[in-house]
């Protein structure tokens, strides 16, 4: 009723309002309203619609964030959901599902946007989707194939250029190779704004990005956790792709010995580093899930005198007073820990390292496995170049 009765004084002052005072009403409401509001106007629909007002409320809606997950109740990876939490939880229906082979994986979610690899292997299909306004798009299919070689592992990452404000999906194709040859290793980007793929030029080098991981967005870049065999044995390094520029780059990491688990996040607008130890008799991880730890050290790529104007500098470290292991970041300020708690199931905390104070947080049912993002509603459309792949998903009976 309130939202039909300040749709009626909106239209009814339209033609006195400023255009500024307009958009600032409606960049506060909520996607839901400003759907109902497109349908009976076009004035308003087409303001709705326009950049400018799509940025601003991006803007308000950011302040409000999420969370929104893939979880599953067995090693198997049977049984999956995908789910939001914003105060309360609930099921999101998937489109396509019923067409899948698989139960789809999240690459990333950025701006209101989330990233799908739909495919059953090699992240060889994707998908767009906008949750909120109910529509998605499948993208062209990657141009990089196992025609010639076979591939050895895919990794992904998507995330938002700024300059070029474009979206992009990133995919690392590593080539299988016999035994005393360097791996061959190629990517390609696929762009929100031309809808299509491009093989980059730029090279990554002779090295090992370990298939699962999705790149993290941080400062304007993508990581992932890389490593090459070297004279001096294996080398260990982050493999950061800038989305404006479109080069690699490598950034080395502390020496750390076997056993220990690393995990990229951002946290404050900078590069970080959770390591933990993983406890090889534990359960979990027989069955390819994160190692465990009853501690965990923070790390952040920070301005110093080193060789590239920065270096790793000790954070912080948290012990805990039982198992647990990172599985998520929480709008870069805050690792999400999932606590194994003896005899008692498990349940998530939030952690600031720069504090190291923490809380429990209810983002889904801590005794299944789960994949964790933050999220945004917003009215970013799921194609940027105004093609006509756009899917509006079937209303829910």
């Amino acid at each position: 009723m309130r939202s039909k009765r300040r749709l009626r004084e909106l239209m009814a002052n339209k033609g006195t309002l400023p255009q500024e005072t307009l958009t600032d009403i409606l960049s506060r409401l909520p996607i839901k309203s400003l759907t109902r509001f497109q349908s009976v106007s076009k004035p308003f629909s087409a303001l709705i619609n326009s950049p400018a007002f799509i940025s601003a409320h991006l803007r308000r809606s950011s302040r409000h964030s999420s969370f929104f997950f893939r979880h599953f109740n067995n090693p198997s990876g049977s049984n999956f959901s995908f789910f939001l939490n914003n105060n309360l939880i609930s099921d999101v229906e998937v489109p396509l599902l019923g067409c899948l082979i698989r139960f789809p994986k999240i690459v990333g979610s950025c701006n209101g946007l989330v990233c799908l690899d739909i495919s059953s292997c090699y992240a060889r299909g994707f998908v767009l989707w906008n949750i909120a306004r109910k529509q998605y798009s499948c993208l062209p299919s990657p141009r990089i194939s196992d025609s010639r070689r076979p591939f050895w592992m895919v990794s992904t990452g998507f995330g938002f250029d700024l300059k070029k404000n474009d979206y992009k999906v990133v995919r690392i194709v590593s080539f299988g190779c016999e035994k005393d040859e360097s791996p061959v290793v190629m990517a390609e980007v696929f762009s929100w704004r031309t809808f299509c793929w491009r093989v980059i030029e730029a090279s990554i080098g002779a090295c090992a990005i370990h298939e699962g991981q999705n790149g993290v967005v941080v400062n304007g870049g993508l990581h992932w956790l890389g490593n090459s065999a070297g004279k001096s044995g294996i080398q260990k390094f982050i493999v950061s792709f800038d989305l404006d520029t479109e080069e690699f780059r490598k950034i080395p990491i502390p020496d750390f010995p076997a056993g220990i688990c690393v995990k990229i996040m951002g946290f404050k607008g900078s590069l970080a580093l959770a390591f933990y130890p993983a406890k090889e008799v534990d359960v979990h991880s027989r069955h390819g899930r994160p190692g465990v730890a009853d501690w965990i050290e923070f790390c952040v790529w920070d301005e110093c005198d080193g060789a590239d104007g920065k270096c790793w500098t000790k954070l912080n470290s948290i012990q805990l007073t039982t198992v647990g292991y990172p599985v998520g970041v929480a709008n870069e300020t805050g690792l999400i820990i999932k606590k194994l708690m003896e005899g008692q199931g498990a349940q998530f905390i939030l952690f600031d390292p720069s504090n190291q104070y923490y809380r429990g947080m209810h983002i889904c049912d801590a005794s299944y496995s789960c994949d964790v993002h933050s999220y945004v509603e917003s009215l970013v459309p799921v194609s940027g170049g105004g093609h006509d792949q756009v899917i509006e998903e079937e209303p829910s009976e």
